[in-house]
Parts: structure tokens; C-alpha cells; sequence
């Protein structure tokens, strides 16, 4: 029997709807028959915004999370009793994740596992995709893969979860609890998607709080001891993360199937003409200059050091992650204009400065340094403290004269001689 090759999501009218609208682009010009499950007022707004009748599924209003937060966020558990019902395969995913293959990969999916949990490929932008690229978000997962033959079970086990009903797009651990049932009740696995993208941003969750009762299903699913909540999202991320690791194969697999599916003529915006990476040492014919300009320049964008961490690896070939990072420093400094932005060296009361460094130095004694530098960077630039003594400490650890030259260069540019 053909496979309809149900693609379900929710694309929502008041966020970034121009990148939606791509993402769920790439989905229906593939073949696949996508649609965006959206309570009628919602839907209303979609449509001005040029969507189809055929593009969206209507829901009722107490298939929303309305009566709660008087949002419209879909709720996944009715949308899978429905799915249920057409002994159909179906893939579920989060609207701003870009389709990265060429055709649909329903019965590929089938053939590896009944049902599967994918995280995504981090990138940039579209744009400067590529099959080489190697960043994984592993910190949650954002596309399903749910065969006929599981969907009836699946449907079993959230009717045993306390929490199901909690369970919608848009609210933080609704992934975490299918991830759980997917590896732990159904037989499926966790694994990195190749052939799926998402394009960075910060994190845009507004109640975190809302995980506290769906921690409860996950520590039960997977049996973890601890229930707390924050205990059980970071064994729960490391479960996905080992999953990955252990599943490497698959996304090999997978990654043959690859394409950039028109992402070449998504309209993106981001300026780099104004930045120039500066040479030391000869560092400069070990990088990706293009590359690296728009990691600098999205840092600027965001005011956000965090996917400077992720994104830098990409950017270098033979070249330590230490120095790599020290480099990108420097040329952020020198690419931004930081006069009259005088750093302060005071802790606003209350601050997790020391609970950071404790677990920096938890870690293995060759991540130590790295994991300091990030919170002596992340401080400086999203924060504009400047930490004298972790400078000092970094320059003391410091293993090569390119790395203290290029210390030495920052601190001039910091103006804090």
C-alpha cells in the first residue's frame, strides 16, 4: 500500500512566520502532505498570511491549550488519537524544521526502526548548509517518525501518562515524554536527523514551569529515581545524547539522502560585509573565513555568545578548540566597536558565577579549560563583566605563545590594562 506520507505540525501566527512558512515549504515540495493543525482563529490569521484551506487541519478550541494559558498551542494527544485511527505512518515535527532531503523517507524511516525520536541540524543559515555540517541539538528532539504498526500502542501508553493532557507544541518537555515512550515502550530509537535542519535561535520557551509536571511521566517511562525536574531533564538530555552517539550508524544512513532542497533561495538576511578576521600566527589559512564572519555576526545579532560555542568547530581544521575559540574572540572585539561599553568586574547579587565554575571543574581536567572560557566569555559578552582572575587563570593554562599573543590582543581590546 502507497504511504500517504502524513507530515502533521503547527505553525504559529505570531512567531517567525516568514521562516515557518519556508520550513513548511520544504515539506510540501517534496511530496510529502503536510499539514498545520490550528485552532480556527489561528487558522483565520494563516490564511491572510496566504496558506491554503488544503495547508491547514482545523481543531477545536479544547484541543488547545486555550482554557489554560489562552493560547491556541495544539495539543499532541488528540492529534494522535486521530492519527491513530487512519493505520497510516506519520511524522510529527515543530514547524521551524527544514526539510533537508529530496524525497519522502517514510518507508526508509520504517525500515530502520518502528517509530524514531530525531534531534535536528543546527545551522547559521539555510544557505551555508551542507552535508559535511556536524551540529547536533541534542538538548531536545523536534521530528517523529511513528509507524502504523506502533501508533495504536503509543496512543495506549499517553493514556497512562499523568501529564498527557499538559503535552502541546510549544510547551517545554511535550518531546521529552514521546521520546521516552519511543525508546523505552515501543521498541524505537533516539538518533540525530541529517536529514532534517533548524535555523538558530535562543530559546523562546515563556513557562518553563510547565515541565514540572511531565518530568514526572519521563522519570517513570525511562525509571529514573530522581523526579526532579531539572534532575530528570539533564538525564533525560543525556540519554538523547547517548542515543546518538550509540546510533551514529543510522544518521550515516540517513545522511545519504541529503539535499538542499532549494534552501539556496530562502530569503535570509545577514550582514557581513563589515567584518574582517584579522591573521596571527597564520590562523587564518586554517579557517572558513565566510563561515566564521557569520557566526560573528549573528553573535552580534543575538548579543548572545551561546551559538558562537556551538557553531565554532565548523569554522577550523587543525586548530585546538581552545585556540579556535580564542581567535573568534579576538575578532568579535575587533569587528565590534565596544567604545563607551566599559565592562563592569561586579557580580549583580544573586548570580551563578561560582555554581558555573564548580561544574566547570567537575569536569575531566582537558575540558576544564574550555568550559571556563565559555563562562568567562559568556560573561563578558552577554553580560559585560569582565572576570580578572579567570583571565588570569586562562593566560596561566594557556599551552601555546599563539594563545598567549592572542590573550594579550583581547585584553587591549577589553581597554582593561
Amino acid at each position: 500500500m502507497k504511504s500517504k506520507n502524513y507530515v502533521i505540525t503547527t505553525v504559529n501566527p505570531f512567531g517567525d512566520l516568514e521562516n515557518q512558512v519556508a520550513c513548511f515549504n520544504s515539506w510540501k515540495q517534496i511530496g510529502y502532505q503536510i499539514k498545520s493543525y490550528n485552532a480556527k482563529k489561528e487558522a483565520d490569521l494563516l490564511k491572510k498570511s496566504g496558506f491554503l484551506e488544503e495547508d491547514i487541519q482545523l481543531i477545536s478550541e479544547d484541543e488547545t491549550t486555550f482554557s489554560q494559558n489562552e493560547k491556541y498551542l495544539p495539543r499532541v494527544k488528540p492529534i494522535l488519537e486521530k492519527l491513530a485511527l487512519s493505520d497510516d505512518d506519520f511524522i510529527l515535527t515543530n514547524s521551524d524544521i527544514y526539510a533537508f532531503h529530496a524525497i519522502p523517507l517514510m518507508r526508509t524511516m520504517g525500515s530502520i526502526a518502528p517509530c524514531i525520536a530525531f534531534t535536528r541540524r543546527e545551522l547559521l543559515l539555510y544557505k551555508q548548509s551542507s552535508i559535511r555540517d556536524n551540529e547536533y541539538y541534542r538538548g531536545g528532539l523536534d521530528l517523529f517518525y511513528v509507524s502504523n504498526d506502533v501508533s495504536k500502542r503509543l496512543v495506549g501508553e499517553l493514556r497512562n501518562c499523568v501529564a498527557a493532557d499538559e503535552m502541546a507544541f510549544g510547551v517545554p518537555g511535550w518531546d521529552y515524554v514521546l521520546g521516552a515512550l519511543i525508546k523505552s515502550r515501543l521498541g524505537g530509537i533516539i538518533c540525530d536527523g541529517p536529514i532534517v535542519g533548524h535555523k538558530y535561535h535562543k530559546n523562546t520557551y515563556s513557562n518553563v514551569n510547565s515541565f514540572n509536571k511531565l518530568a514526572r511521566d519521563v522519570a517513570r517511562v525511562m525509571n529514573f529515581t530522581n523526579t526532579d525536574p531539572y534532575n530528570v531533564a539533564d538525564n533525560f538530555a543525556c540519554t538523547i545524547d547517548q542515543d546518538c552517539q550509540r546510533n551514529a550508524r543510522v544518521r550515516y544512513l540517513l545522511n545519504n539522502f541529503y539535499h538542499k532542497n532549494n534552501s539556496n533561495k530562502v530569503n535570509e538576511n545577514c550582514k557581513t560585509d563589515d567584518i574582517e578576521i584579522h591573521d596571527i600566527n597564520g590562523l587564518l589559512a586554517k579557517t572558513c573565513q565566510q563561515r566564521l564572519k557569520t557566526v560573528l555576526a549573528k553573535v552580534r545579532s543575538e548579543n548572545d555568545w551561546g551559538l558562537a560555542n556551538q557553531f565554532i568547530p565548523g569554522c577550523f581544521i587543525r586548530t585546538t578548540p581552545f585556540t579556535q575559540k580564542l581567535f573568534t574572540l579576538w575578532n568579535y572585539l575587533k569587528a565590534n566597536d565596544l567604545e563607551g561599553r566599559v565592562p563592569t568586574r561586579v557580580y549583580p547579587q544573586g548570580n551563578l558565577h561560582s555554581v558555573a565554575i564548580k561544574n566547570c571543574l567537575k569536569l575531566p581536567e582537558s575540558d576544564q579549560n574550555n568550559a571556563i572560557f565559555d563562562v568567562f566569555v559568556t560573561e563578558l559578552i552577554n553580560h559585560n563583566i569582565f572576570n580578572e582572575k579567570i583571565f588570569d587563570y586562562l593566560a596561566l593554562s594557556s599551552t601555546s605563545q599563539t594563545q598567549l599573543d592572542i590573550l594579550a590582543r583581547i585584553k587591549v581590546c577589553i581597554g582593561v590594562i
